[in-house]
C-alpha cells in the first residue's frame, strides 16, 4: 500500500509579500501612520488572532484594496501575557507577584514588532515604494522583507 504525504505548501500556494517591522508604536498609532503615509485605510477587526495552545491574542487590521484586489493585514507579533503567581515563603501571608511573559506570534523573529502582509500582489502595487513610504514614519526603527525566509507560514494562513 503506497504511502502519501501531504505538506503545508500543497494547500497553501497564496501569493503574498510579508514584511517586519520594528517600533515602539502602538498598533492603532502605527495602523494610522500607515494608513497616512500609503493611502490605505487599515481597521482594526472585530476578532483578534488567537490560537488554542497559546497564550496570545494578537492584534490584527486589515484593509481590502477591491480596485487592485489586494488585501493589506498588520498583525502584531509581540504579545505581553500578564499572570499572577503566589509563592510561599512559609510566613503567615502569600506574596503575590505580577508577571509578565513575552508570547510571538512568529517564533523565528522574536524582536520584530508588527508584520506587514500584503496578499494578491501581482505587481500592482511597487513594494520599494511601499518600504520607502514606511520608512519616513518617524518612529519605523527598521523594516524588512521576511518572506523568503519564514518558516511558520501556518500562523498565517488563516489571515
Amino acid at each position: 500500500m503506497a504511502i502519501s504525504k501531504l505538506n503545508l505548501e500543497d494547500f497553501c500556494n497564496e501569493v503574498f509579500s510579508l514584511f517586519a517591522i520594528h517600533t515602539d508604536l502602538d498598533d492603532y498609532r502605527l495602523a494610522y501612520f500607515l494608513n497616512k503615509y500609503l493611502g490605505i485605510n487599515l481597521c482594526r477587526k472585530a476578532f483578534d488572532l488567537d490560537f488554542v495552545n497559546s497564550k496570545g491574542s494578537f492584534s490584527v487590521f486589515e484593509h481590502i484594496d477591491k480596485t487592485n484586489f489586494l488585501k493589506w493585514s498588520l498583525i502584531s507579533n509581540i504579545y505581553n501575557h500578564s499572570f499572577s503567581a503566589k509563592t510561599s515563603n512559609n510566613d503567615l501571608f502569600l506574596e503575590s507577584n505580577n508577571l509578565v511573559q513575552k508570547v510571538n506570534l512568529l517564533t523565528e523573529y522574536k524582536n520584530v514588532n508588527y508584520l506587514l502582509k500584503i496578499e494578491n500582489n501581482d505587481n500592482q502595487v511597487d513594494l520599494e515604494d511601499v518600504v520607502k513610504e514606511i520608512k519616513r514614519i518617524p518612529q519605523v526603527i527598521t523594516l524588512y522583507d521576511i518572506n523568503k525566509d519564514l518558516k511558520n507560514k501556518e500562523n498565517l494562513i488563516f489571515l
